[in-house]
C-alpha cells in the first residue's frame, strides 16, 4: 500500500532484496534500449518490463542488483513514487515545483507515524529522489544500501575493536 510521505517517520535500505522479488519492473524507453539485448525484457501492451525467472529478477545476485549504473530508475527510487497529481498529504514542494510523493509500506524498513510533521530524514531522501528524476543526480547517497559500509560495521562489531568502531562513526 502506498502512503503519503508525511506519514513516514523513517526508512532505510538494508538490501534484503524483497522488492526485487515482489515487483514487476517497468522500464523507461532509454532503459529498454540499454537492456533489450540481455534476453530478459518482455513487452506487454506496448510497455517494457524486466522478465522475471519465476519470482526472481534475473539481475539480482543474492540480494543485490548486478546492473550497476544500468539499474532502472524505478528500482533506484523504491519505495518512493513521485507523481504529478495526488492528495494534499503527499504534496512536496521542491525548488518551486509541486510533486506528490508516496511511499510503499510493503518495505519492512518503512516506519510510519501518525502526525503530519515532516521527518527531516525523509525530506532529504525525497529531495535526492526528485534530483534523480530531474536528471540532476546520477549517484545516490540516501536511496540505496551502503552494503560495504554495513559489512565493515558488522566486522568491527564482531572484532570488538573500539578503535575501528570509533573510526566508523
Amino acid at each position: 500500500m502506498h502512503v503519503p510521505w508525511r506519514l513516514v517517520a523513517s526508512w532505510h535500505c538494508d538490501a534484503c532484496g524483497d522488492c526485487c522479488k515482489e515487483y514487476r519492473v517497468r522500464l523507461r524507453a532509454y532503459e529498454y534500449l540499454k537492456l533489450r539485448n540481455t534476453g530478459f525484457i518482455e513487452e506487454k501492451a506496448g510497455r517494457f518490463y524486466i522478465k522475471k525467472i519465476g519470482k526472481l529478477c534475473p539481475f539480482q545476485r543474492r540480494n543485490l542488483c548486478s546492473l550497476g549504473s544500468l539499474k532502472p530508475v524505478v528500482c533506484k527510487l523504491y519505495p518512493f513514487s513521485i507523481l504529478k497529481k495526488g492528495e494534499d498529504r503527499a504534496l512536496f514542494e521542491f525548488e518551486g515545483e509541486e510533486f506528490f510523493i508516496y511511499v510503499d509500506n510493503f518495505c519492512k524498513n518503512v516506519k510510519l507515524k501518525e502526525d503530519l510533521k515532516p521527518s527531516a530524514e525523509i525530506v532529504k531522501e525525497i529531495e535526492e529522489a526528485i534530483e534523480l528524476i530531474l536528471g540532476r543526480r546520477v549517484e545516490l547517497d540516501l536511496l540505496t544500501c551502503r552494503v560495504f559500509d554495513h559489512q565493515r560495521r558488522i566486522r568491527a562489531c564482531k572484532a570488538g575493536s573500539m578503535t575501528e568502531r570509533r573510526h566508523l562513526r
